[in-house]
């Protein structure tokens, strides 16, 4: 399998303070040495220097509207992470993040987002149909939240014992049914416990232990590996990893391949946030799985930093803005570029969504009809051409065209109505050299509404056209 070109040249990286650029060079990794015949790490004692102007990562400062108007918002930038699609319905949440102040600007209504478009190669759409939800102070759907916490030798007793306790502060922001699994590793990888409780949690961080039964290598797939096994278990549909970690991979036995790791993560629907601690964790490899998976990296360098990264952690969770909207086009590797205004700047957002279309994946063709009609506007000609381009691309799909009404009009009437609407786009794209054999039509009438039929704008929506792979 090709390796993605994230993995050889990374882009733009966030750290929890400043911006990081990269090539794929893997560092010296954390020192080791043989211990009971099996690879062991050194205990780092003295944490790394950081990098000129590098502040360090303190505790989530919210700023509330009030105040937006006096904040200089000119080191503030506009961050995606749970990046993920699913067979019929992506999201992604939003907050705008200051590095420097550590501040987040929750308070974002619809009304400040410009535009959503999904780019992918040279071909674009843009996303017409989303939903807004404003997360504030966790008022939101449970999560299973996975921490890996790095336990090789060269974390040492006293920065394990500050990495138990800075979990154990974060767990208080949990919602009352997030699922908490915490594990450790170094060479071996233990869960150690999977509650809601957050007694029962704690109870396996204090009083801290230090590296007690651990204190070997670096064995992260296997970490990560475990982390989504165990995540499978859970019926919660929000599903996120966190892993910290000081070194590089150096020995796991059972996940071997990172791409197929990453894969089996994306098909599970799990983001891997990262977090790199110190001079020697290998940054292009962290930020290559989080990325991969819709996540974000961070990277440390002082032992201060480790409880606060996990407040953040948890703010961003509790308090964000998530768009939820129709994918528009098909593919295995999406740019969803987003732009937000705040106050008199625009702020953009890259972030590629990685997603392999296969059979039964669905999108919605950004067409819209009027009432009562079945022709195609041409302003729309722009949309259904980017989905042929998509065809003549991959010459084996074959998709299933279906037709759309609101609520308007009897039920019989709007069978026939969305029936022929697909018909035209059916027609159309025939016309445009796409062998009929490839496309099947279906009118679902009122019958499949994607939004209530409770305003004019709900219903000019459910006026739709979308397209589904039946064939491979």
């Amino acid at each position: 399998m090709k390796i993605p070109l994230t993995l050889i040249l990374l882009a733009t990286l966030v750290s929890c303070k400043t911006i990081i650029k990269t090539l794929n060079i893997k560092g010296k990794g954390s020192p080791t040495y043989k211990l009971n015949g099996k690879l062991a790490e050194k205990v780092i004692e003295k944490d790394a220097t950081p990098p000129e102007n590098y502040s360090q990562c303190k505790k989530p400062l919210a700023i509330v509207a009030k105040d937006i108007k006096t904040t200089n918002l000119s080191s503030y930038s506009l961050e995606s992470y749970n990046a993920r699609i699913t067979s019929n319905e992506g999201s992604i949440c939003y907050t705008f993040y200051d590095p420097i102040s550590n501040g987040y600007i929750n308070e974002i209504n619809k009304k400040s987002i410009i535009g959503i478009k999904i780019l992918k190669d040279s071909s674009s759409c843009k996303i017409m149909n989303y939903k807004f939800t404003q997360t504030v102070q966790g008022k939101r759907s449970p999560m299973s939240i996975v921490f890996l916490l790095d336990h090789s030798g060269s974390m040492g007793d006293e920065r394990a014992n500050i990495l138990q306790e800075a979990l154990d502060s974060a767990i208080s922001y949990k919602h009352p049914d997030d699922e908490i699994t915490v594990i450790k590793f170094d060479n071996y990888v233990k869960n150690l416990i999977t509650s809601k409780d957050k007694n029962n949690l704690r109870s396996f961080l204090r009083p801290t232990s230090g590296l007690a039964g651990f204190g070997y290598a670096t064995a992260i797939q296997d970490a990560i590996k475990l982390g989504i096994d165990e995540q499978t278990k859970s019926t919660l549909k929000e599903k996120m990893i966190v892993l910290l970690t000081d070194g590089q991979e150096n020995s796991s036995q059972i996940a071997t391949d990172l791409i197929k790791l990453v894969t089996e993560a994306k098909k599970s629907r799990i983001i891997v946030n990262s977090i790199g601690f110190g001079e020697y964790v290998d940054v292009p490899y962290l930020s290559f799985i989080s990325n991969e998976t819709g996540g974000y990296f961070w990277q440390l360098f002082s032992r201060n930093e480790i409880s606060n990264v996990f407040n953040h952690t948890m703010y961003r969770v509790n308090n964000n803005f998530k768009i939820n909207f129709s994918p528009c086009m098909f593919g295995d590797s999406l740019k969803l570029i987003t732009q937000i205004k705040l106050g008199d700047s625009t702020y953009t957002n890259e972030r590629y969504i990685f997603n392999a279309f296969s059979l039964g994946e669905s999108i919605e063709l950004n067409v819209l009809f009027d009432v009562d009609k079945y022709n195609i506007k041409k302003e729309y000609d722009s949309e259904i051409n980017s989905f042929i381009d998509f065809l003549k691309k991959y010459p084996n799909v074959e998709v299933e065209i279906s037709g759309h009404t609101d609520s308007d009009a009897d039920y019989k009437h709007n069978q026939i109505l969305s029936q022929n609407r697909a018909d035209d786009i059916k027609k159309y794209m025939t016309s445009k050299g796409i062998d009929a054999k490839r496309i099947s039509t279906v009118g679902y009438g009122e019958s499949v509404p994607k939004y209530p039929n409770d305003s004019p704008e709900n219903k000019a929506l459910n006026r739709r056209i979308e397209a589904k792979i039946i064939g491979n």
